[in-house]
């Protein structure tokens, strides 16, 4: 019994620190896992076309879909970045289209409204993330009220800005195709990261 308790134990030890490693050494690998990517070639289209972070657009859409474009949310957000019809009819006669509902289901489509709706928000508020972050999640009333108050979302607000941002710096270190051909003052800055070597050097095994 004592025997299969050990073997048990250095078993599960062993695969503790093979995940921790692989966690901290090789982010690259279960980054792309965690946070996919998928319709590039329209977030980078939208992105030059409305002068939007890419990184930024891919984040949202994680958040709000996890790239599903067939997604559609309790309150009837539909698509990829979850644009309530009422929104995307409004957004298309802003941009003299045509609109029906189904077409929110289409990628491309779903894309360029979110990411004019993404730009017309940053313009509202300065550039200001949380504040965009804040109105797209939750309405530009959320975010005024916020930002008279000086304070901070709460609730369901709260942690969709928090999210976002959070998968966005992770765009940004694990696909730097969504900032080649950037306007300069849209990139994000990632500090450099440690080699593997220089991790060991150091004697940090679980690095951050």
């Amino acid at each position: 019994m004592k025997k299969t308790i050990v073997k048990i134990s250095i078993i599960f030890s062993f695969l503790l620190v093979t995940g921790l490693i692989f966690y901290f050494y090789f982010p690259q690998i279960w980054g792309e896992a965690v946070y996919p990517l998928k319709y590039d070639e329209y977030i980078l289209k939208y992105s030059k076309r409305f002068n939007i972070r890419a990184t930024l657009i891919a984040a949202v859409i994680f958040q709000e879909s996890r790239y599903n474009s067939d997604s559609v949310s309790r309150a009837g957000a539909i698509g990829l970045m979850q644009i309530m019809p009422g929104t995307g009819r409004s957004i298309a006669g802003k941009l003299g289209e045509h609109f029906q509902i189904n077409m929110l289901y289409d990628p491309e489509t779903n894309i360029r409204y979110g990411s004019w709706y993404l730009k017309n928000l940053s313009d509202k508020y300065g550039g200001n993330t949380d504040y965009l972050l804040a109105a797209y999640n939750g309405g530009p009333a959320v975010a005024d009220r916020w930002l008279a108050a000086r304070g901070a979302p709460a609730g369901e607000t709260k942690g969709f800005v928090a999210s976002v941002k959070k998968a966005e710096s992770m765009y940004v270190t694990l696909y730097p195709v969504l900032q080649e051909g950037q306007d300069v003052n849209l990139r994000v800055v990632v500090p450099p990261q440690p080699t593997l070597w220089e991790k060991v050097k150091k004697g940090l095994l679980f690095y951050k």
